[in-house]
């Protein structure tokens, strides 16, 4: 058994719970409601194996933590975390992220790690490309960032 991050369909979104819960959220920053995915987005899949240790503590030291506490990337924009009351896969609450923030946090690590630009996409295409962990985990959060926005899908953890 173990972790994935993989995105939500369109008939999985209008269905979740959270998809009313974030639109209320984002209408307190005045914030226009996040409209779902489109029924044509692309499936992203990874599954998360390697320890974290070492990204967690390259993550520290560029004062970028906020996204590892995230249960749900939405391809909205705004700061923060936004904390949803609905049970998330691994926590009693749902915490939001926006993909554009997480984009941007991840960038200066993925320069720092020499990330190179052209990496396999496709499900679980970084899964069995990368084999050191830090790399790893620097390239999944910037794939994640890059399918949610690209395709205008949300991302969770299954």
């Amino acid at each position: 058994m173990g972790i994935y991050l993989v995105n939500i369909s369109a008939l999985n979104w209008a269905q979740d719970e959270c998809a009313p819960l974030l639109d209320e959220a984002l209408a307190t920053r005045n914030l226009p409601p996040y409209p779902g995915p489109p029924t044509t987005a692309g499936d992203f899949e990874e599954k998360l194996i390697p320890s974290m240790d070492d990204f967690a503590e390259m993550c520290a030291r560029h004062d970028a933590t906020d996204f590892l506490n995230a249960s749900l990337i939405v391809p909205v924009d705004f700061t923060g975390l936004i904390e949803l009351p609905a049970e998330s896969t691994y926590d009693d609450v749902t915490k939001v992220f926006s993909a554009q923030r997480l984009r941007a946090a991840i960038a200066p690590i993925a320069a720092e790690v020499g990330l190179p630009a052209g990496l396999p996409s496709g499900p679980m295409a970084l899964t069995n490309a990368i084999d050191d962990p830090l790399t790893f985990y620097v390239a999944l959060f910037r794939q994640a960032a890059e399918h949610s926005l690209r395709h205008g899908c949300p991302l969770t953890y299954v």
